[in-house]
């Protein structure tokens, strides 16, 4: 039954409408400083395609970003079922209490100015640090 449902949810990030996003891991250990994108503020986004939540602020953060040309989109796309996602070692990303979605947004010289799991926030914190 959780296979079926899973097979039901689609790839969050799949279509990404000439953004600059980028998966940068499928479960696999990412070090989040080599990712960033100078001159932009760079999102990571670590979710998972059985999370509704996580489809929600993907959408969210497409919309955000097709009218923003400074933010980039990183991706960390935890693999498979619940359980499965909190093996794989990009899970060692979340906070103490994971869950997800969970967002990291960094601004253009590289420093960090959100972490959490609010992308209304994530969203903000980007338009409060714009020069």
């Amino acid at each position: 039954m959780l296979a079926l449902l899973l097979a039901m949810w689609p790839d969050p990030w799949a279509e990404t409408h000439d953004l600059d996003v980028l998966v940068i891991s499928r479960g696999e250990a990412v070090a989040i400083e080599d990712h960033l994108v100078a001159g932009k503020f760079t999102l990571f986004d670590i979710g998972a395609a059985w999370c509704g939540p996580c489809h929600d602020a993907a959408r969210e953060i497409k919309l955000y970003a097709s009218s923003h040309d400074d933010v980039a989109i990183r991706v960390i796309a935890l693999p498979g079922d619940p359980v499965e996602s909190s093996q794989s070692p990009a899970f060692q990303l979340l906070p103490a209490r994971p869950a997800v979605p969970y967002f990291e947004v960094y601004d253009p010289e590289g420093e960090q100015i959100y972490s959490g799991h609010r992308v209304t926030r994530a969203l903000r914190r980007i338009e409060r640090n714009r020069d």
